[in-house]
Order: structure tokens, then sequence, then C-alpha cells
């Protein structure tokens, strides 16, 4: 089984030394780095590195991890012999002997996709990263999530099993997907730049029939600082823009007919959010932003845009 690796970064240096070494540590054949216009000296450090496993791709501006992840998985189905991608982050890697349990695997013959079992260094599931079903799927999973305020979540015991079970949405932390597949469902969407590009990506999966599971003896680590105290607030706040609206997009993949009720319910709650930030009144500048653009399908704005704003909010 011949699996490519798909890795993004961007000034992360220090962390993905660590994801780099634990990767070369594991049965891939090929480590495709996107180097996101990196100003921390990445680059640098990435032609320095002599391995014929590894292929760099600098690119000359941040595209975000969506951007990335849209090159790399291209240029893993045009330039390499990939049976499988696997994909994380900078800040993300396997853990020991996470690939060749994957592939012992014995995997349905019409599984597309699995997800791998994501913790932090602490040894904590990593919460931005729970496997998930997708609540509007049928009338028992909206049930048990809007009536019963069941999670949408896998339950943290799923874990500690060792049986595949069946998904609806993962992240990119530990995400397969058979090369095969990509012509038929497309590329990760560029345009999302970052959060929840992934979770649309495995919805459009499994919307479109294709079978996606969660397997919880492949086991990975996710360095991750960009939730704080692992709840739902984001640092620094222009990622509040990309988070919210990205979100409508997820429920209007998940749900099309009904998106834009459940999309305004939904955005209600956010509001409530502000208690978080310092500042109330840009994260609810910034949210307005986000969910304008969304209900607009409008996913031109660059982050300088968005700090363009931040900044203009700060002069007056």
């Amino acid at each position: 089984m011949n699996i490519t690796a798909v890795i993004v970064t961007y000034n992360r240096l220090e962390k993905l030394k660590m994801t780099i070494e634990r990767s070369l540590q594991e049965d891939i054949d090929k480590i495709i780095i996107i180097n996101n216009n990196s100003t921390d000296g990445t680059a640098a450090y990435l032609d320095s590195l002599q391995n014929e496993r590894i292929i760099t791709r600098h690119l000359d501006q941040n595209i975000g991890g969506a951007g990335g992840f849209h090159v790399g998985f291209d240029i893993a189905v045009s330039q390499t012999n990939a049976e499988w991608i696997l994909c994380y982050d900078d800040d993300a890697y396997p853990q020991p002997g996470a690939v060749k349990k994957f592939k012992s695997l014995d995997l349905p013959r019409d599984t597309v996709a699995t997800a791998a079992a994501v913790y932090l260094p602490d040894g904590r599931v990593s919460v931005m990263n729970r496997v998930r079903i997708n609540p509007f799927k049928n009338l028992r999973n909206f049930w048990h999530t809007y009536i019963k305020k069941n999670p949408i979540y896998i339950s943290e015991s799923a874990y500690a099993g060792i049986e595949p079970l069946p998904i609806d949405a993962s992240t990119f932390v530990g995400f397969f997907i058979k090369t095969e597949v990509i012509p038929k469902v497309g590329l990760p969407r560029r345009e999302l730049f970052i959060y929840a590009d992934d979770l649309i990506y495995t919805l459009g999966l499994t919307m479109n029939g294709y079978k996606h599971l969660f397997i919880p003896s492949v086991k990975f680590t996710h360095d991750c600082d960009t939730l704080l105290g692992e709840q739902d607030v984001y640092h620094p706040i222009w990622k509040v823009y990309f988070t919210y609206r990205n979100r409508i997009e997820m429920y209007r993949v998940s749900i099309p007919a009904l998106y834009i009720p459940i999309a305004l319910i939904q955005s209600l709650s956010w509001i409530g959010k502000k208690r978080h930030y310092p500042d109330q009144k840009l994260f609810l500048l910034l949210l307005k932003e986000a969910i304008l653009d969304a209900f607009k399908s409008d996913f031109s704005k660059s982050l300088e845009d968005i700090q363009n704003i931040i900044r203009r909010y700060n002069k007056s």
C-alpha cells in the first residue's frame, strides 16, 4: 500500500521540525510539504533537507490550510503513486506505528476515507478534531441531536475501542483518503482559507454516499493552541471571521434545503460568544461580516482584507 502524506505549514518552524521527524519514522512513501509563504525560516529549513521521500512546494502567498491542502492533494494525485493520501497540520504527527497500523487494517472494500483518533500532547482527546455525525442526515440523527440534545461528536468512550465506526465528517488531522476517489469528489476548496474546510470536504464525501470510518486504533497527536482552553474561542481574533463564515457554508452542505433558518438560529447563539473576547464590539463586527458573506456565498475576502477591517476598527 503506497501512502503519501500532505502537510501544510505556516510560520510554525519548531513544531514543523517535530512533525517531519515523526513522519519520517512512519511507513510513509512520500511526504509533501506545502509552505504557505512562511516568514520564519521555514523555506530555508525545508530546502536544507536531503531526503528523497520529501517533496516541498513553496507558495508565494499564504492561501491557508484549505488552499494548501488543495495544492498538496493535487500534487499527490498527479506526481506520486499514492493509493492513499494522508493529511495533517504542521503541529500534528502520527503516534508511533500509526501508519503501519493503518496498513494492517482489513477495511471494507467500499471504504474511501478514514479518520484517526486525535489527542492533545497531554493525552486528552483533541476537541477540535473530534469526529462527528451529520445531525441533518436523517430524522434519527436530527432527533438525537436537537430533540434529545445528544452531541454530534462520537463519544470519548469510542476512542478506547478497536472497532471502526461509520462517521459523516472529520478534520484533516489524521485523515486518509483513497486517491482514486479524488477526481470524482474534487480537491479541497481553496477559497475557504481556514476552518471547516475539512469538515465541508468530508461531509461532501458522505453526502454523496461514500463510506468514511473512524479508526480509534490509528492515533495522532495534535499540539494545537488555536482554541483557548479547548473552548470555542479563537485567537487571534481575525480567525472569528473565517470560523463562522465557513460554518454557515458547512450547514449549506449538510442540509441545502433548510440551511438558512438553521444558520440564523445558530448565529443567534454565536452572539453570546462575545463574552469570551476582550473587545466584544470587534467580535460582533467580524461575526456580522462572516454571516453576511456566508449568505451571499462570497468567499473572496482574504486574510489581508480581514486584517484591514480590524485596522480600520482600531483607528476609529
